[in-house]
């Protein structure tokens, strides 16, 4: 019998990726509640996106689990909470172990007070799914959706923060790729060949100057990030092939809080168009257009095929970035403007590619089936390439924190 929905995901996550695959998956909710039929099982799977994805990460199982009536307390720990013992002192008494915390013996796995690492668990961990996602809210928030900073103290300091990050990110030389574009034909165009593109550059950006500046406080993607934030934590302190090492990003700033260097949260940009931005931060990224924006495509092909395969592409650099934001006039600033977007991310166990020895497909199935969270694209290092890329392949490790809207300078 399970104790709670972390302690049966995991047990049925063989592979201990973090996302059940359709097998893991059926049994799971099998374990769950033996009167659901096949037929109900292939619709789960199919509306929390498993057939899309290949797998079902914890956020998605824990919530449908819990709309179903799945009476389990969460078992997630939140960062910093007291885990004491939950173990009877009697079969036949409500009475718990006296140990306040779990502190680890020479036994692995078990504590000083004799019980499992498993048995400590915090006042959240024992409640609900909606106990742990209330204790994720910002009481800062005042209502929904993009807000912009306004002439408050506490919204100019931040507002210069996020100036000081566009500007230290920029990349002053050795900054053009091919993403960039032709300065005569543009980007991806029927009319330009990869001789054009390179003879005739378009040019880069001197500066960036940050006219606007959105807060994204849309409360459900938060909440289904604090989610998988605290999954991944768990799962990076936790043995594993491969382990956990701290990859710093230069946009990995704190701003009005700190990021946790236990998971790898990382803020980096994304550039796009003030469209795709405002959707993007009311309900997350769409994996099925990954590849139709600014990614480079042969003349003639509706979508192309990213350098690490489909996923979420996200730069430590503004310079980079900026090569796939799309301008937009605005009346207020009475010029074009360039929206980019500040993602929060969760990199967790990074999986470091250092050369042009690229397997797409192992890439992400080591993601969803192996001991990885994401991919940190580093063409820097050893092929001294212009910039690293950071690539998560579950939309649910992303958070768009910020939306930026910026004045280029030549």
């Amino acid at each position: 019998e399970f104790e709670s929905l972390w302690q049966l995901f995991n047990f049925f996550d063989i592979t201990q990726s973090g996302h059940l695959a359709r097998g893991s998956f059926e049994r799971a909710l099998q374990a769950c509640r033996e009167s659901w039929d096949r037929g109900f099982i292939e619709s789960a799977w199919c509306d929390l996106g498993g057939e899309a994805r290949g797998g079902v990460n914890f956020a998605r199982f824990a919530t449908w689990a819990a709309s179903e009536g799945v009476d389990l307390p969460i078992g997630l720990d939140a960062a910093g909470a007291a885990r004491p013992c939950r173990s009877r002192k009697r079969m036949d008494s409500d009475e718990c172990c006296s140990c306040k915390e779990y502190q680890p013996s020479e036994t692995p796995g078990i504590c000083t007070c004799g019980h499992k690492q498993s048995m400590h668990r915090s006042d959240i961990a024992e409640g609900s799914l909606s106990a742990f996602t209330a204790s994720m809210q910002v009481s800062a928030w005042g209502s929904d959706g993009l807000q912009e900073l306004r002439q408050t103290a506490r919204d100019k300091g931040l507002f210069l923060r996020l100036q000081k990050l566009l500007t230290d990110t920029h990349k002053p030389y050795d900054n053009w790729t091919r993403d960039r574009g032709c300065s005569l034909h543009g980007r991806n165009s029927s009319e330009c060949s990869t001789s054009c593109v390179f003879k005739n550059k378009a040019q880069v950006p001197k500066g960036y100057v940050l006219r606007k500046a959105f807060r994204n406080q849309n409360a459900l993607l938060w909440e289904r990030y604090c989610l998988v934030k605290t999954a991944i934590s768990h799962e990076c302190a936790r043995p594993s092939s491969a382990v956990f090492s701290e990859v710093p990003v230069l946009s990995g700033v704190d701003l009005n809080d700190k990021l946790d260097v236990c998971c790898n949260e990382w803020r980096v940009f994304h550039g796009t168009s003030r469209a795709c931005a405002r959707d993007i931060c009311s309900s997350n990224f769409q994996m099925a257009s990954v590849g139709t924006g600014a990614t480079w495509r042969a003349p003639g092909m509706e979508k192309g095929m990213p350098l690490y395969g489909l996923g979420i592409y996200a730069a430590e650099r503004i310079t980079k970035a900026d090569e796939y934001s799309k301008p937009v006039f605005d009346s207020e600033a009475g010029t074009e403007l360039f929206p980019v977007l500040v993602l929060r991310c969760i990199g967790g166990r990074a999986n470091v590619v250092l050369t042009n020895d690229i397997n797409r497909h192992q890439l992400r199935k080591d993601v969803y089936e192996g001991p990885y969270h994401s991919v940190v694209g580093d063409r820097v290092q050893k092929l001294g390439k212009p910039y690293r890329e950071v690539v998560i392949y579950d939309k649910d490790q992303c958070f768009p924190e910020y939306l930026l809207m910026y004045e280029r300078r030549y």
